[in-house]
């Protein structure tokens, strides 16, 4: 038992690091010179007289039955901002082709970039350079459906955290079931606390919010930061993350994701003490049930960041469009 924890934590760290980067979001610090799911509403529905882990595992287990079995070719909106005492020092969106992996295998999803813009008036200006590293990559990440559950295995989730049942919902006019989360031993390393929305009829999770536990752990900056100056302090404030689900013609699909990571930096050698808040959303805003296939040399690496890449300079009004599709989905 003891072998089979030491190795779960390992994975789980290493899970934070590297390919749950948007949990755990790899920032790059730098010291330089001077579908939308409807409104819930209360729902006529009596939860299960089973536990709530049994409907969870239940959920998990259905993942053949309503996720698809196939890769599948998405485009999507991506957006990304890092503010700085509330004021915006970095912008920057993209349109995107996605090929989106088998939920039954692990398979990494592959991200092409078909247009970029941004905006970055703080580079050379701030004392503090901040990076998001992954990008659109990290935010698929969020798909807790493909990618391990919040730091550990589907099948160990009693291990890591309890689950309670709260008041049912209708959400775009199905009933979820809604199931609280958290983990079971606070002292441990950082994990999750939230909620999960479960289909009543099908069992499919439609929709998870969550946070990870940073408050008062003085090492979780451990899990966010890739690289930052020894005299730089950093207390993560908060992180917060959203997934949503859409069904189609039977199956559920991965929808939209974002997240909010909350942290202050101070350095008395830099006269640095600010807050900064790092935000990543996707959106998906067309389908294809058909796989494709790729050029290597145009996927996006989970190292690449955005902010770096080639800038369109396109003013054109889809992106407008677009951003009224992402505000509306994430509602």
């Amino acid at each position: 038992m003891q072998k089979t924890k030491k190795l779960l934590q390992t994975q789980f760290f290493c899970f934070m690091k590297t390919t749950l980067s948007t949990l755990a979001i790899a920032f790059t610090l730098a010291a330089i010179t001077p579908a939308a799911m409807a409104q819930t509403k209360t729902a006529p529905l009596s939860n299960p007289k089973y536990d709530a882990t049994l409907l969870v595992r239940s959920a998990f287990r259905n993942l053949d039955k309503n996720y698809c079995t196939t890769s599948n070719f998405v485009s999507a909106y991506y957006k990304e901002t890092i503010t700085k005492d509330n004021k915006a020092i970095s912008l920057n969106e993209a349109i995107l082709d996605i090929n989106k992996a088998s939920y039954m295998n692990a398979k990494n999803d592959q991200v092409i970039i078909k247009n970029v813009r941004g905006s970055n008036p703080a580079l050379g200006i701030d004392p503090l350079l901040v990076k998001l590293q992954g990008g659109p990559n990290t935010a698929l990440k969020l798909d807790i459906m493909k990618y391990p559950f919040l730091g550990c295995d589907s099948d160990n989730l009693t291990e890591y955290y309890t689950f309670e049942y709260e008041a049912p919902v209708n959400i775009d006019n199905k009933l979820f079931y809604v199931v609280r989360f958290d983990q079971k031993y606070p002292a441990d390393d950082a994990l999750f606390r939230g909620k999960m929305y479960i289909e009543a009829n099908s069992f499919a999770i439609g929709k998870v919010e969550f946070a990870m536990n940073v408050e008062r752990r003085g090492d979780a900056y451990l899990n966010f930061i890739k690289d930052k100056p020894s005299h730089l302090r950093i207390a993560v404030k908060s992180a917060n993350y959203t997934v949503g689900y859409k069904e189609y013609e039977g199956k559920w699909y991965y929808d939209y994701s974002r997240s909010d990571v909350k942290f202050a930096a101070s350095s008395k050698k830099r006269s640095i003490n600010s807050e900064y808040m790092v935000s990543s959303k996707m959106v998906i805003t067309d389908f294809n049930c058909k796989g494709y296939v790729a050029d290597k040399g145009s996927i996006m690496k989970s190292t690449d960041i955005l902010a770096e890449k080639k800038v369109a300079g396109d003013d054109s009004l889809i992106w407008e469009l677009y951003d009224e599709l992402m505000l509306l989905a994430l509602l």
